[in-house]
């Protein structure tokens, strides 16, 4: 049965794992452990951890209660606390769970924040066009389309956006709100899903990201299933869940097939060159040589993870040129348009 309580954010959830691992740490039972996490818990998260209590003291293990709330505890969290409960390392388990968590947490809000400054220009930008075209232009254009001279190319590009814009500018509102709601629709439909995925990691700057970051997830998480005793394909197939883009989920899924036939993951990596780069590949055989795979996919995981951190951290520089050439091309061309025919009638004047 999925219990549905309402919006819990990933904060709560890190909190709670990491209180919990804590409250256990110290020496207290499960359930006294999670009475004192629901007294100082507030709102739904209160909720949350008072059903699971209430599971708990029914008799049923931790993950099974857990499991009741597939929004807020995924498949890795389960299956790691499954491991830790049987094999009594609950508290290292929840330990790994709130690191992971909080690493997780803290590389979104980088995102975040890098992002701020770029779209906070893109709607001043855009809000300062579509406030010149629908309001300025359509004041100032009128004297050069009453002037008998031949105008630039840029000015009578001008002219005609803002007659456009002064015809239709509603429709042109609606008609973007509805194409913007329309779009959206389409692209979270599930059948387009392989071929934005695709899409995304061909793109400059977003791809190279968004790989890097799916290798992170599929090294570290890989590395936390087979600590928490789990077998490699019953591994495989949690990790492979639990990937974001579509193309890595159906590559990992596809590595299953691979070990269960008796061959090396790395055999089935290179099949999928492109997004699996030969570094992984190749430590990752190393580490199944040495019995060391663990170790050596926590290191990848910590190695992408800073290329990640890096790479975010450059983001607003690397797109501030960008938006600056765009800005200064936006202004050269009103000013060009507007500043011509201005100079080009002072001159026959002359």
């Amino acid at each position: 049965m999925n219990i549905e309580i309402g919006r819990v954010k990933v904060v709560d959830i890190l909190l709670f794992t990491k209180h919990l691992s804590v409250t256990l740490k110290s020496g207290l039972p499960l359930m006294d452990g999670l009475e004192i996490l629901k007294d100082q818990a507030k709102g739904k998260m209160r909720r949350v951890i008072g059903l699971l209590l209430e599971t708990v003291k029914d008799g049923e293990p931790f993950n099974v209660a857990l499991s009741e709330f597939p929004k807020y505890f995924s498949q890795v969290y389960l299956n790691l606390v499954k491991a830790g409960e049987f094999s009594g390392t609950l508290v290292e388990s929840l330990e790994r769970l709130s690191i992971d968590l909080k690493k997780r947490h803290d590389f979104k809000n980088k995102v975040r924040s890098a992002m701020i400054y770029p779209v906070m220009v893109l709607i001043a930008v855009t809000g300062l066009g579509m406030s010149i075209a629908i309001f300025v232009l359509p004041k100032i254009l009128p004297l050069f389309t009453s002037l008998n001279v031949d105008l630039p190319f840029s000015t009578r590009i001008l002219i005609f956006v803002a007659e456009v814009f002064e015809q239709h500018g509603i429709a042109i509102f609606i008609g973007s709100i509805v194409a913007v709601i329309l779009l959206t629709f389409f692209l979270k439909r599930k059948f387009m899903k392989p071929i934005i995925h695709w899409f995304l990691l061909k793109l400059p700057v977003v791809g190279p990201i968004i790989k890097n970051l799916n290798l992170e997830n599929f090294t570290r998480t890989l590395g936390l299933m087979l600590e928490s005793g789990l077998t490699i394909d019953e591994s495989l197939k949690i990790v492979g869940e639990s990937m974001g883009n579509f193309i890595y989920k159906r590559s990992v899924l596809g590595l299953i097939a691979v070990v269960r036939s008796g061959d090396s993951l790395m055999v089935g990596m290179e099949r999928h060159a492109s997004i699996f780069p030969t570094i992984v590949s190749k430590m990752i055989s190393v580490g199944e040589k040495t019995g060391t795979l663990e170790g050596n996919l926590k290191y990848l995981g910590i190695f992408y993870e800073e290329e990640v951190d890096e790479t975010v951290k450059n983001l607003s520089i690397i797109i501030e040129p960008a938006l600056l050439i765009f800005i200064g091309m936006l202004v050269g061309f009103v000013a060009l348009s507007i500043l011509g025919p201005i100079y080009q009638i002072t001159g026959n004047l002359k």
